[in-house]
This record gives C-alpha cells, structure tokens and sequence, in this order.
C-alpha cells in the first residue's frame, strides 16, 4: 500500500515556452543536455521509453498520460538490488508571465527501508537534475558533474 506521506512534489520556473520545456522533457536529444546520457522516448501514451545515465544505470518504462506543452506522466521503476520498485512521475506544465511553471510530482513511495531510500533519492535526484534543465534552458550551461551518478 502506497504511502500518502511519501510524495515528492517540486516546482521550477522556467525562462522558457512551455513547449521547449515539454521538448527537455520529451526530446532525446534534449534530454541528454540536462538529464541523461541516452534516451529513447517518444511522447504517445502507451509507448516505452528507456532512460540511461552517466555510469549505465538505466530504467525502462511506459509513458501513461501526455498532453503536449502542459502534462507529461510516466511510470517509474527503479531496481535495487535486483528488486524492482514502480513509482510514477508527473510533470504539468503552466505558462506564466513570459515562462512556464513546471510542477513534478512523484507517488507511489511504499513503507519500508528501502523505500525511505529511494524517496530520498528521487527528491534529491529532481532537484539536482531541474535546477541543471534551469542553467540550460536559460544559459545553455549543463552543470552536471562527471563525478556525479544517480
């Protein structure tokens, strides 16, 4: 049972269209600017996606809910250990003033160690990587690190 304390919820203002930032979220190329190394995604419910990142840790999931330029959903497992834990991530996207406001949120957290964990890792891994797509949308800089790993 999922816990309804555990939600990761965040909320980035853009110097940005809504649909170049829906683009960050769903273009492979785009991706690989600010988040990942590799991506295959495309952006219709129902179809997969696979997500890699610096040092090869990768998932695969489906993408639930897209409505472009303002809402992107897709399922989320990250494995530890050999076990698979399934979350979902929500991206809703509002124009305001001359940018977009996106808000991520991230349910599914069960009870448990591991789940304590990876709670943690995902709301510290959101913040690290949309305070990146902010430095470059607006500056073109990525400011991820080498050393850095998910």
């Amino acid at each position: 049972m999922p816990s309804k304390k555990s939600v990761v919820e965040q909320e980035y203002y853009y110097d940005a269209a809504p649909e170049a930032v829906f683009r960050a979220l769903t273009v492979p190329k785009e991706l690989a600017r600010w988040f990942l190394r590799d991506a295959k995604i495309s952006p219709k419910e129902g179809s997969s996606y696979r997500f890699t990142w610096e040092g090869g840790f990768s998932h695969k999931g489906k993408v639930e809910e897209v409505q472009p330029g303002r809402k992107l959903v897709l399922s989320w497992p990250d494995e530890l250990e050999g076990k698979v834990y399934e979350t979902q991530a929500m991206f809703t996207l509002k124009k305001k003033g001359k940018g977009t406001l996106l808000k991520v949120k991230h349910t599914g957290f069960k009870k448990g160690d591991d789940w304590i964990w990876l709670y943690g890792a995902i709301q510290s891994g959101w913040a690290y990587y949309l305070t990146n797509l902010k430095s470059v949308l607006s500056q073109g800089a990525d400011l991820r690190s080498e050393y850095d790993s998910p």
